[in-house]
């Protein structure tokens, strides 16, 4: 086979000044080192374009990272609230349980007839246990309203007993005590014990009354509110003055024996509406 001779002739100056120079190469050469340029140009735009890719497949990657880090720092926010609101909404039908026991009044709904059970992908949305729960707290409020008065009321309401000692002398008709014959009509109950005994308010209230009041001597009225006053009577001392609010419990006064009294003793009295009522309606009988 007859050798290919043939030659390319490539011909350049340095500089505009220098002696032109000149170089040959073989065809087959040439060919051969335009053929590997050619594949390193394919090579790099591939390498390039694999690179480019790769930034967005990373970016997308990123991407999707940062929104997978949003949704469960929501997810775990949801959560939170959900088991917040499930704790409240325990607490709350709880307190509400023994609030309308204690107010004597009926559940108007039932907490769990109104949420699912078990986690957030359960038919209780976070909107619906808001709901439920803004219901509740406002069913409580009402409730807690009731409670309250009752609270009021009962704390005014004349209950424990004025002085310790030994009743003499019930409500009602009794034999004249300072003899002489004849019965007469006794308003409240006659409470024996030392001179000087601490006597108590038997109820909340604001004092009406507090001095010298025929028989009673030495007395105290006090106001309760709902129309009934207790009074106290015959007392050695007086500790309050009018218009002072007493707290249950609060000692008014001593026992002692002003007024009409055979003995020391304190006389206690409940009135409703002015009208004396058997203080035992209101009280345990026995020794104090």
């Amino acid at each position: 086979m007859k050798e290919d001779k043939r030659f390319y002739t490539f011909v350049f100056a340095p500089t505009a000044k220098s002696t032109l120079r000149k170089f040959n190469v073989p065809h087959k050469a040439l060919y051969t080192i335009l053929g590997f340029a050619a594949v390193g140009l394919l090579t790099v735009a591939y390498g390039t374009y694999r690179l480019a890719q790769h930034a967005v497949v990373v970016a997308r990657l990123n991407l999707m990272q940062n929104e997978n880090r949003v949704l469960r720092e929501k997810n775990q926010e949801a959560l939170s609230k959900y088991d917040v609101l499930q704790n409240r909404l325990a607490a709350l039908d709880t307190t509400q349980r023994k609030l309308a026991e204690a107010s004597g009044i009926g559940r108007q709904s039932d907490i769990s007839a109104n949420i699912g059970q078990g986690g957030p992908d359960s038919d209780a949305s976070l909107s619906d246990m808001e709901r439920v729960t803004a219901a509740l707290e406002s069913e409580l409020r009402q409730i807690k309203d009731v409670f309250d008065k009752n609270q009021v009321k009962l704390s005014s309401t004349p209950s424990g007993w004025p002085v310790r000692g030994y009743i003499t002398d019930g409500f009602g008709w009794r034999r004249n005590p300072f003899g002489g014959g004849g019965s007469e009509s006794h308003g409240g109950l006659d409470i024996a014990t030392n001179h000087g005994t601490a006597i108590e308010a038997t109820a909340d209230g604001i004092v009406i009354f507090a001095g010298v009041f025929g028989g009673y001597g030495n007395i105290v009225v006090i106001d309760h509110g709902y129309g009934i006053t207790t009074r106290y009577g015959h007392m050695s001392r007086i500790d309050v003055e009018v218009g002072q609010h007493i707290a249950r419990g609060k000692q008014i006064g001593a026992v002692g024996s002003t007024g009409r009294s055979t003995a020391p003793h304190c006389h206690y009295e409940v009135r409703l509406h002015d009208r004396a009522v058997n203080p035992l309606n209101y009280l345990s009988v026995g020794r104090l």
